[in-house]
């Protein structure tokens, strides 16, 4: 291939209003000679070879055969992929560092697709906010862990995106372009901006298509939601749970009614404080501007 775009995630990082995009500016890219696969294009074009490894524990040969799988159903010289799990799961901070199969997969896409030219974009969300977003995900896709349940095996190591970042640039081959940037961005750009700011990044020279609703894309739980879908999730069956899932989102979210509340305000300055160097170093990587914005919160 000539052109490979990856954007990796990471999840609960506006992927979906960014897929929404790619989805909605098929017909640019294509006339440019790029292929838009988003998560569940990459699921079908696979025969979800990938999922069997990353949520059911197989052999990271699985990925192999996922991408000789996409490789032999591509019909274009480029390609944009977006899947958040591409790295692994949301919740892989479980289990370990967040992300930690990250360079086996990218040296496995080099292996399978071969292209001349590798642009990878990641983006990295403040650790505190972005455990307790995986969790009420977790919660969503049907856990009923509580989330002292969930936390209890995670510990703030499992949360560096610098060492992330260092293993994304260590698989990556020469010449390849990694850019990395804050999720929290889209409080100054609006969603519209981030949209254009990831297009530009890019590099395929397409302007996003932006006739949606770019607002409240993926709407997170509420606290009286969270406590709904945790029972129901106990109780109901896969197509029942589904279908609490879809009420619960139209008419229980966190934009009508109050947030839960996840981390304490003691816990969470814990957390940030301990990552501190680390965050300070992933700034240094990043190269912008001003200090950090992943600083303990009051």
């Amino acid at each position: 291939m000539k052109h490979v775009v990856l954007h990796a995630g990471a999840a609960k990082t506006g992927t979906t209003l960014l897929q929404k995009a790619l989805n909605a500016s098929r017909a640019a890219f294509d006339a440019r000679g790029y292929a838009v696969l988003v998560r569940h294009d990459f699921e079908t074009a696979t025969d979800r070879a990938h999922a069997r490894w990353r949520r059911k524990g197989g052999s990271i040969r699985q990925v192999n055969l996922g991408f000789s799988r996409l490789r032999d159903h591509l019909q274009h010289e480029n390609l944009v992929l977006s899947h958040e799990d591409l790295f692994a799961t949301v919740q892989s901070f479980r289990r370990g560092p967040v992300y930690r199969a990250a360079d086996d997969v990218l040296r496995i896409v080099h292996e399978e697709l071969r292209p001349e030219r590798t642009t990878l974009l990641f983006y990295v969300r403040r650790q505190d906010r972005f455990v307790e977003s995986a969790y009420l995900q977790t919660v969503r896709m049907g856990s009923t862990l509580t989330f002292e349940e969930f936390m209890e095996p995670v510990s703030a190591e499992n949360l560096r995106w610098d060492v992330l970042v260092d293993k994304m640039r260590g698989a990556l081959p020469d010449g390849a372009q990694l850019t990395v940037k804050y999720f929290e961005c889209i409080g100054a750009l609006t969603a519209k901006g981030f949209v254009r700011d990831f297009f530009t990044a890019i590099g395929a020279g397409v302007a996003p298509e932006l006739s949606f609703n770019t607002e409240a894309v993926n709407r997170g739980y509420s606290e009286v939601a969270l406590q709904l879908a945790r029972f129901g999730n106990g109780l109901l069956e896969k197509d029942d749970a589904q279908a609490l899932r879809r009420f619960l989102d139209a008419n229980l979210s966190n934009v009508t009614h109050p947030a839960p509340q996840l981390l304490t305000p003691e816990q969470r300055h814990d957390l940030l404080t301990a990552l501190l160097p680390s965050n300070k170093a992933l700034h240094d990587m990043i190269g912008a501007d001003g200090p950090s914005p992943y600083v303990p919160a009051p």
